[in-house]
């Protein structure tokens, strides 16, 4: 999956995960505070659920991970959901412009939950842990500007509304508001994490041929075993932990961890530690994968 049709797909889910939480609501009968929290827990639950386990999938997690991951964010996003549908309602009592700030809040929390598990797993290990807090900053970042423009456009939505229908049951402005809300909290929690990327490889064949993945971590493992960051499964001439890329402070560079078959970059057979430039081509096993950076400034 390209980083392109990642954001794409975290859009999508966002906005049908919302949408399908806010008819979920629709089976509290009774309005106000209770209402507004079910709708925004269940919206809250599945956008918190549908976000992590496509991440999951797409960064080749494992099954354990995966489940792990999914559940913990749809149990936080739902209580953050349901916080900030209560907080969202209160403020649209004082004033109707207000609940921008709740669906604010609310997205922000979303994003905190999608990357509570990684943070829980990552707090003995400071590498790790540092990765886990930098996604975390830029999922709440992503999360509380989709909030943001999503609850601008359900107040703009409802203005228009209720100018050309008159004031009642905002039905169509609620269900529109909610699926931009998601759709928005979608996206920006995948823009966040694709347009701060430094560098990131891309598969050129085989299965996971157009996969992309980003080099956020310190050092990225490149092999078939569950847990490496470059998981390419299915590849038996690669090893458990085939080769790796360390990021350092003048750049990235490419290693091989003492594979049977060693690793080959531009053709060539590596015997030490090599600084990579964008356009690359490294191959691991059957695999080749191109590397791409942002920028080719070094230090």
């Amino acid at each position: 999956m390209s980083l392109r049709l990642f954001v794409i797909y975290c859009a999508l889910i966002g906005g049908l995960c919302s949408y399908a939480g806010w008819a979920m609501g629709l089976s509290i009968t009774a309005e106000g505070f209770l209402r507004a929290a079910f709708k925004g827990m269940f919206a809250g639950t599945l956008i918190g659920a549908g976000l992590s386990l496509l991440d999951s999938i797409w960064n080749g997690r494992s099954i354990t991970f995966t489940f792990c991951h999914t559940f913990i964010a749809a149990i936080f996003a739902g209580m953050g959901g349901f916080l900030g549908g209560i907080i969202g309602e209160f403020l649209f009592s004082i004033h109707k412009s207000l609940i921008i700030a709740g669906w604010l809040f609310t997205g922000l929390l979303i994003g905190i939950a999608i990357s509570t598990f990684e943070i829980l797993i990552s707090l003995s290990n400071s590498q790790a842990k540092s990765f886990a807090i930098s996604k975390a900053l830029k999922c709440m970042a992503g999360g509380a500007m989709g909030g943001l423009l999503g609850g601008g456009i359900f107040y703009s939505v409802l203005l228009l509304w209720v100018a050309r229908f008159g004031p009642g049951i905002f039905w169509t402005p609620a269900a529109i508001g909610f699926s931009v809300l998601g759709i928005c909290i979608g996206l920006f929690i995948g823009l966040a994490q694709v347009l701060i990327k430094e560098a990131w490889v891309r598969v050129e064949n085989g299965r996971w041929q157009g996969k992309e993945l980003i080099l956020a971590k310190a050092v990225s493992v490149i092999g078939r075993k569950e847990g490496c960051e470059i998981a390419l499964f299915g590849d038996r001439n690669l090893a458990p932990e085939h080769a790796c890329i360390r990021k350092r402070e003048n750049g990235f560079y490419l290693a091989d961890l003492d594979s049977p078959d060693g690793t080959y970059l531009n053709k060539k057979r590596m015997k030490e530690e090599t600084l990579l430039q964008s356009d690359d081509i490294i191959q691991a096993g059957a695999t080749r994968l191109k590397f791409l950076e942002k920028t080719k400034s070094r230090n």
